[in-house]
């Protein structure tokens, strides 16, 4: 495997863990696992089944029919959307639906049109369609899409999928609506957008929309993921979903009949209560506000300047002129040095296409001293 594809959040946290494992007090803020607790609905209805021997035999390689249902009731009240569950595909997690559909839609001789920031899974999936890759940009400074890259690398001929992410990881950004729709109107169908939503629930400062309300007229390019890793706390259980055309849907279910079987059928019945609990993601977003905020408030004027997030589970510093001042080739560099010296796991923007920039998780219960000692590293104090 190339070595420039490996998941430099993986290999962070992993260093984080060997220290921890020597008694080092090292504060993680590295993979996005929500440190609250599942709900308790969630659990017990997926107590319910465990001990069936009938429901845990239930084979369903698009997803179960009643969760299918519930995704579909929920977009429909939640975001406006107008799906049934024909349009819904059940998979563990987002991540091999990512992998699918950039084989069915792409591949050699197509392009993938891609944001910048981006999450390290669209490359490497990309990657192993053959697809080539472009990027449009998001402006780190105004969180605005640039819609001069976005027309510059759009291809009419060529481009085969565009993915969108809002709000982003790792800058977290919002795409608004007017960007949403100028984006939609320049593809002019000529391609699919993929419009990954798995922070959806988890907006800071404003209600999210959807394509599928926002853009009806477009339903027939239009796919949404998401998950129940992020603002529902069940990144381990594995169950994503996308919302689909019905030409896209029957070609992936086939694809998951020959390669994955099924996902778990306890945990996706869980994930029905999950979807009636408005609760557990509002606490979550309310806390991780205020752990952005305190971000920007402790990290202004330190060298490594932070970016404001607007929602998700991420905090940006853009670190350029920070690592050129002490002699870092890139944030990968930096990211060693502060966990040595100041025993916090940060992630490289190596990952993320900004290689002089440091993303920071908020899913740590001690994340403001984290800040606090990376406040200390960048003032020369440890």
């Amino acid at each position: 495997m190339p070595e420039d594809l490996e998941f430099q959040m993986f290999v962070l946290d992993e260093h984080a863990d060997e220290l921890l494992a020597k008694g080092k007090d090292v504060l993680k803020l590295t993979i996005g696992v929500s440190e609250l607790p599942t709900p308790q609905p969630v659990l017990d209805r997926i107590f319910d089944v465990l001990g069936d021997p009938d429901f845990v035999r239930r084979v369903y390689p698009e997803g179960l029919p009643e969760l299918r249902e519930a995704i579909a009731a929920h977009y429909n009240k939640k975001y406006g959307a107008d799906v049934t569950k024909d349009n819904l595909i059940v998979s563990t997690g987002t991540s091999p639906i990512f992998r699918n559909l950039f084989q069915l839609v792409a591949g050699e001789g197509r392009e993938i049109l891609l944001p910048r920031p981006y999450y390290a899974l669209y490359v490497y999936c990309a990657t192993l369609a053959g697809a080539t890759i472009k990027f449009y940009d998001i402006d780190p400074v105004s969180m605005r899409v640039d819609m001069d890259s976005f027309r510059k690398n759009f291809s009419p001929e060529r481009t085969a999928l565009v993915v969108v992410n809002s709000p982003g990881n790792p800058l977290g950004n919002i795409v608004n609506p007017d960007e949403l729709r100028e984006m939609y109107d320049i593809v002019d169908r000529q391609a699919y957008f993929l419009n990954d939503e798995i922070y959806n629930n988890c907006m800071f400062y404003e209600d999210f929309r959807s394509p599928l309300d926002l853009l009806p007229e477009y339903n027939e390019i239009t796919i949404v993921t998401n998950s129940f890793s992020k603002g529902f706390r069940m990144y381990t259980k594995r169950v994503g979903f996308a919302i689909l055309p019905l030409e896209l849907q029957a070609n992936l279910r086939v694809m998951q009949q020959h390669t994955l079987l099924c996902t778990d059928p306890c945990y996706q019945y869980g994930m029905i209560a999950a979807l009636d609990d408005d609760e557990s993601p509002v606490e979550l977003a309310g806390i991780y506000k205020g752990r952005a905020e305190y971000t920007t408030q402790q990290l202004l004027k330190t060298g490594c300047e932070p970016v404001a997030a607007e929602g998700g589970f991420y905090a940006v510093l853009r670190c350029k002129g920070w690592n050129h001042d002490h002699g870092f080739d890139s944030s990968k560099e930096l990211a060693h040095d502060i966990l040595k010296k100041a025993h916090v796991a940060v992630v490289p923007g190596t990952d993320f296409g900004i290689p002089h920039d440091l993303r920071l998780a908020f899913c740590n219960a001690r994340y403001d001293e984290g800040i606090d000692r990376l406040r200390s590293y960048f003032s020369s104090e440890v």
